[in-house]
């Protein structure tokens, strides 16, 4: 029984991750980097960011997704060095969803 139990939690969360992989089309159309350095990923309600540098040309570039479709390609025209972020860890924090705004509202409000 305790096996059975085993292979049956096993199974859902091999399951649960396959579940969770997708597979991004890019149109052809669109001049995504081909090398990149990862640099950082943020999110709204519906969409999710990536910035990185395209190690082509060293620019940065914002790579927009909504669910899993590329909507957005933008080169800023920034040119960084790669090596300066190598080893660099950045830290960032994702909007803030729609009701966690109106919930510090009507905390601000009811403190007045």
């Amino acid at each position: 029984m305790r096996v059975y139990l085993i292979g049956v939690l096993v199974i859902l969360i091999l399951g649960g991750c396959a579940m969770t992989q997708t597979i991004v089309e890019v149109p052809a159309n669109v001049n995504l980097p081909k090398k990149a350095l990862f640099l950082s990923q943020s999110g709204t309600e519906s969409n999710l960011l990536q910035t990185l540098i395209d190690l082509e040309n060293n620019e940065m570039v914002v790579l927009t997704y909504n669910n899993a479709y590329i909507i957005n390609v933008t080169r800023t025209g920034i040119f960084l060095n790669p090596e300066d972020y190598k080893q660099f860890k950045v830290i960032g924090t994702d909007a803030p969803f729609k009701r966690d705004v109106e919930e510090e509202e009507n905390l601000e409000s009811s403190e007045e």
